[in-house]
């Protein structure tokens, strides 16, 4: 599985293309829990991984395999016991297997004027003062061996029970920032990459090696490794 992963590429400018091949590399790697084991005992011990792993109010974010000049990036996710109506998009585009536990998965339509958002707004904005909003289109319920892909421009949310886990593939950057709303509060602000991210955002979501042995723990208990 690892050879496997050294010699790949993903080109995301074919989307059908690049759902396939990620798809099945998800699912290869979801079978092959010794070289999860192995990329996670790898993501902790070089720093340059593990300086990638973060903790966030929904979820934690374990990078075990880093590649974006060869079109990837796999991520473990591990949601939190906390929920919000959060819709929003991403950077990238990307591809997400369901381990364990189970959401509610839901697309939306943007409607409004995103461009109304200051340009640097990493805090909270409010959405009615560039008449922003997001409308649902449709929804899933995404279970273990579920499977999709999601292109950067897509708008949407996910409702995890806690401890559900899934294997992350994400491209290249194709954009700077991304948006996030909420709500409950009509708050809505920018997320930024690594580079461009305000320092005290970048501390806060850092982990301990303790936090990341908690976690690796939690999955074994959990049979994902």
């Amino acid at each position: 599985m690892l050879d496997a992963l050294n010699r790949m590429t993903v080109d995301w400018s074919d989307l059908p293309r690049a759902r396939a091949q990620t798809r099945d590399v998800l699912l290869a790697l979801a079978e092959d829990k010794s070289a999860l084991r192995e990329l996670l005992a790898r993501a902790r011990e070089e720093e340059d991984l593990f300086d990638k792993c973060e903790h966030h109010r929904l979820l934690d974010k374990l990078v075990v395999y880093d590649a974006l000049d060869r079109g990837f990036r796999i991520r473990v996710h591990v949601s939190t016991e906390d929920h919000r109506d959060r819709p929003h998009d991403h950077r990238f585009s990307f591809t997400s297997l369901i381990l364990r536990g189970r959401y509610r998965h839901v697309r939306h339509q943007l409607v409004g004027r995103p461009e109304g958002i200051p340009e640097d707004a990493q805090d909270d904005f409010d959405a009615q003062d560039c008449d922003l909003r997001v409308q649902p289109r449709f929804v899933t319920n995404e279970i273990p061996g579920n499977c999709y892909t999601l292109h950067h421009s897509e708008i949407h949310t996910t409702f995890t029970t806690p401890n559900t886990v899934s294997l992350f593939l994400r491209g290249p950057a194709e954009k700077e920032r991304s948006l996030i709303t909420e709500r409950e509060t009509g708050r809505v602000w920018w997320r930024f990459g690594e580079e461009k991210e305000k320092a005290a955002r970048r501390g806060s979501k850092r982990i301990s090696k303790a936090y990341f042995d908690d976690l690796a723990s939690r999955l074994q208990a959990m049979e994902v490794l």
